[in-house]
C-alpha cells in the first residue's frame, strides 16, 4: 500500500502550534485548501474582496490565456499608444483621432478589453476570483496541447483589421511570455470532458465566438460540473465519477406547482449539497498531506480499499491517525467524542466518513462557520443568479430562459438541418438538463410559435426541431 498520512507535512501546511504557544482549549492551526488538494475555487474571503462571478464572460480571457499556456502583463492605454506610435508615422493633426480610436476599440475605462477571439487572451483581469474560476475549468474540462492547436487554427482565420493586427503583434512582442503551469484542479467527475470539448470545437468551428456565446457554454458545464461533483462527494467511496444524477428544470415562462419533478428532482435535491463544499475540501486537504505527488480523492481511497481486507485496514488506521492528528490541533470544539462510527461500504470508507463529521462539526459549532457560508456561497449565489427562479409558494426551481433554450438548442443541432423533438430532449441531459412531460409541452409549444416544428404526426417521434440560424 502506498498511502501514507504525513504528521509533519500536516503541520507545515496547516501551520500548526503546539500547547506552548498557543492555549490548548483553542484552535491552534489554520484551515487550508487548494495546496495539496485543489477541489473548487473558492475562497473563505467575503464577497467584497472576493467576488461572486455570476456572468462568466469575465473568465473567458483566463480560460484562453491557460489553454494558449500565455503570460500577459497588464496592457495600459498610454503604453500601448507610445508602443504602436514606434512602429507607425501619423501626423501630429491625426494623433488625437487615433488615441481615440484606439480607446474607443480596445478600452472600458482602464481596462483592456476584447471583443473577438484574437484578443481574449490580452484582456484585462478584474479580479483574482475570476482567474481562479479560468483556472478551474481548463483543469475540469481537461484541456491540452491539441486544445491550443485547435485555437489557434480558429484564431488564424479569423479576419482582422489592420489596427487589430497592429496591436496583436506589439502585445506579442512586448507583454507576453510563456506561462508557468499552476497545479491543476483535481477532475473528480472526468466523462464531461469530451462533451464540453465537442460543443466548444463545434462553436470554434462554426464562429460562435462571441464573449456572450462562450459565457453560455461555460455556464451550462461549470454548472454541470460542480453540481453533479457536489453529489459524487456526498457519496464519498462509492461515487462513480461517470453517469449522472437528474436534475429537473422549469421553462420560464410556465407555471409551477409543488408536486412537479422540477420543485421536487431539481434545486431541492441538490442545495444541501453545496452547503458541504468546504468541508469536503477541508477533508481532502487533510487526506492528501503525504509526501507523493499523487492526489487521493474518495473515489480512489475506494478502488485501493476494494484490493484486498489488509489493504483496507491499513488505508482506515492511516485515516484514523489524520483524524487524530486533526482533532488535537482543535482546541474550541469539544463535540468529537460524541461522533459515532459511520456505517459505510469498508473501513477506509467509515474512516473518511468520521473525519469528515469530525471536520464538518468543529465548522458549524465554533466561529468558523463564517468562513464555512462564506466558501459555500460563491457557488451558491451563482446558482441563484444563473439558473434559479424563485416561484413563490412552489420555492425556489431550476431555470431555462428563451436565451438558454436558444442557445442550447444551437448546440445540440450542430450542422442538422432538424432534429427529432425526442432526441432533442435526450441532448439537452447529456448536458444535464431534465424536463418533466409538462416541460416538454410547453417547450413544444414555444419551437411551434417559432415556426421551428415540423410535425409528421403528434407523437415525439415524429416531430422534428428544425435549426435555429
Amino acid at each position: 500500500m502506498g498511502y501514507r498520512f504525513s504528521e509533519e507535512k500536516f503541520i507545515k501546511n496547516f501551520n500548526a502550534k503546539d500547547t506552548q504557544l498557543r492555549a490548548a482549549d483553542s484552535r491552534r492551526l489554520t484551515h487550508k485548501h487548494d495546496d495539496q488538494f485543489k477541489l473548487f475555487p473558492y475562497k473563505t474571503t467575503k464577497k467584497t474582496k472576493d467576488p461572486v462571478i455570476t456572468e462568466l464572460e469575465d473568465v473567458v480571457s483566463g480560460f484562453f490565456r491557460d489553454t494558449l499556456n500565455k503570460k500577459i502583463e497588464p496592457i495600459e492605454f498610454e503604453g500601448l499608444c507610445t508602443e504602436l506610435l514606434e512602429e507607425i508615422e501619423i501626423k501630429e493633426a491625426d494623433l488625437n483621432y487615433f488615441r481615440d480610436l484606439l480607446q474607443n476599440m480596445f478600452f472600458t475605462g482602464d481596462s483592456f478589453f476584447a471583443d473577438n477571439i484574437g484578443l481574449y487572451p490580452y484582456q484585462t483581469v478584474l479580479h483574482k476570483s475570476a482567474e481562479n474560476l479560468a483556472h478551474f475549468l481548463f483543469s475540469i474540462f481537461g484541456m491540452d496541447q491539441s486544445d491550443c492547436e485547435n485555437i489557434e487554427r480558429e484564431k488564424n482565420r479569423y479576419k482582422f483589421n489592420v489596427l487589430e493586427e497592429m496591436v496583436i503583434k506589439t502585445i506579442e512582442a512586448k507583454k507576453v511570455s510563456k506561462a508557468d503551469r499552476q497545479m491543476p484542479y483535481f477532475a473528480v467527475k472526468r466523462d464531461i470532458q469530451n462533451r464540453f470539448k465537442s460543443d466548444f470545437y463545434f462553436m470554434l468551428e462554426m464562429g460562435m465566438t462571441s464573449l456572450e456565446d462562450f459565457s453560455n457554454l461555460f455556464s451550462v458545464y461549470y454548472f454541470f460540473y460542480t453540481s453533479q461533483t457536489c453529489i459524487i462527494l456526498d457519496h464519498f467511496c462509492t461515487g462513480r465519477r461517470d453517469g449522472e444524477v437528474p436534475f429537473y428544470y422549469a421553462l420560464d415562462w410556465e407555471r409551477v406547482s409543488k408536486n412537479r419533478l422540477c420543485c421536487e428532482e431539481g434545486w431541492e435535491k441538490l442545495k444541501g449539497s453545496i452547503t458541504h463544499m468546504f468541508s469536503h475540501a477541508i477533508t481532502l486537504e487533510v487526506l492528501n498531506q503525504t509526501s507523493e505527488e499523487e492526489m487521493y480523492d474518495y473515489i480512489t481511497f475506494g478502488e485501493l480499499a476494494e484490493a484486498n481486507a489488509e489493504t483496507d485496514a491499513l488505508l482506515a488506521e492511516e485515516i484514523t491517525k489524520a483524524e487524530s492528528v486533526y482533532c488535537s490541533y482543535i482546541g474550541d470544539y469539544k463535540g468529537f467524542e460524541q461522533i459515532g462510527n459511520q456505517p459505510s461500504s469498508s473501513k477506509t470508507e467509515s474512516a473518511i466518513r468520521h473525519l469528515y463529521k469530525c471536520i464538518e462539526l468543529q465548522f458549524l459549532n465554533t466561529e468558523r462557520k463564517g468562513a464555512n457560508q462564506s466558501y459555500n456561497e460563491k457557488f451558491l449565489d451563482f446558482c441563484k443568479t444563473r439558473w434559479i427562479k424563485n416561484r413563490k409558494k412552489s420555492g425556489l426551481v431550476l431555470n431555462l430562459t428563451e436565451r438558454d433554450i436558444i442557445f442550447l438548442t444551437k448546440i445540440c443541432l450542430r450542422n442538422k438541418v432538424k432534429i427529432r423533438l425526442n432526441d432533442l430532449f435526450i441532448e439537452y441531459e447529456k448536458r444535464g438538463f431534465y424536463l418533466d412531460e409538462t416541460s416538454k409541452e410547453h417547450l413544444q409549444e414555444f419551437f411551434t410559435k417559432l415556426n421551428l416544428i415540423e410535425k409528421k404526426s403528434d407523437s415525439g417521434d415524429a416531430q422534428y426541431v428544425k435549426r435555429i440560424l
